[in-house]
């Protein structure tokens, strides 16, 4: 049982962040791949390779740089920095949570048929680009996402990098699985509920970023204390810890706190339960966004 809350309060998050992160670059680079052996070009694999190698590397040196960044920032800058990386994260987990439910059930077909054209028109450096810059995106956000679960807990530790790698494993692996037949989800399904978490990590940066500008003086409280639960749920008990970290719950919240966290959740969540019950429908397809 202790174990069990000890990987809930201090991993959970990082865990299905990066395992989702994971899956999807995975998913990019299967496709591309799967393409290629289906239309008998192996010669080009290496494009998509050195794409992934090269993203990578890459993401390896955003990481060093932003750790290296942090030490040498202090006071002010620092909770600045720290206040943008949550709405940052916010904002990608948002944008992803949409994204991937309006395009991710099309996502295979579109790509293929993109790779099709390019394999039929030798534009091979195209493939080294779309694998690139899918595996980047991912890398470069889940660096972002790990930032602000970071800056709410006051520090990485061994176990979130540990449970970290743990899900870069769980998300390629089930990526391997899956092309190779062995498993059969239905990844509409997984990616639907798996939303539902991201909005409530998302509303938690929300929570976390507007938290720090009422403590700087940036935005009024309006009502300084709407409420007191430390007695209820403290948060710093290991459920209230846990609550704390992965939602952004807050014993004493201002008012302005509790406004903007719960107008992002009940629109996004209107939204989703929307656009599930939608996808639920007999015939129905998924609503395409212009581009």
């Amino acid at each position: 049982m202790i174990v069990i809350l000890m990987f809930t309060e201090d991993s959970m998050e990082t865990f299905l962040i990066v395992m989702r992160e994971s899956l999807e670059a995975a998913l990019l680079v299967g496709i591309l791949l799967t393409t290629i052996r289906k239309a008998e070009r192996p010669g080009d694999r290496k494009y998509v390779i050195g794409g992934v190698v090269a993203a990578l590397l890459l993401c390896g040196a955003v990481l060093a740089g932003s750790r290296d960044l942090v030490a040498t920032l202090s006071g002010p800058l620092r909770n600045e920095l720290d206040i943008l990386v949550f709405f940052l994260a916010a904002f990608f987990l948002t944008t992803m949570v949409v994204w991937m439910h309006y395009h991710g059930k099309n996502l295979s077909r579109e790509l293929s048929g993109r790779v099709g054209q390019l394999l039929d028109s030798g534009e091979h450096w195209a493939l080294f680009l779309l694998s690139f810059f899918g595996v980047f995106r991912e890398g470069l956000e889940t660096i972002l996402f790990l930032w602000g679960i970071a800056t709410q807990m006051g520090g990485a530790n061994l176990s979130e990098i540990l449970w970290g790698v743990g899900g870069l494993i769980a998300g390629i692996g089930l990526v391997v699985l899956l092309f190779r037949g062995l498993v059969r989800i239905p990844l509409h399904h997984f990616f639907s509920i798996t939303s539902v978490l991201l909005i409530l990590f998302a509303a938690g940066m929300i929570s976390a970023g507007v938290g720090r500008l009422v403590m700087i003086g940036a935005l009024p409280p309006l009502i300084s204390q709407v409420w007191d639960s430390s007695r209820l749920l403290n948060e710093h008990d290991i459920l209230g810890g846990f609550m704390a970290d992965f939602f952004g719950y807050r014993a004493r919240p201002s008012l302005t706190v509790v406004l903007t966290t719960f107008t992002y959740m009940i629109v996004m969540m209107l939204w989703w339960l929307r656009s599930h019950l939608h996808s639920l429908r007999p015939g129905s397809q998924p609503v395409r966004k212009s581009r």
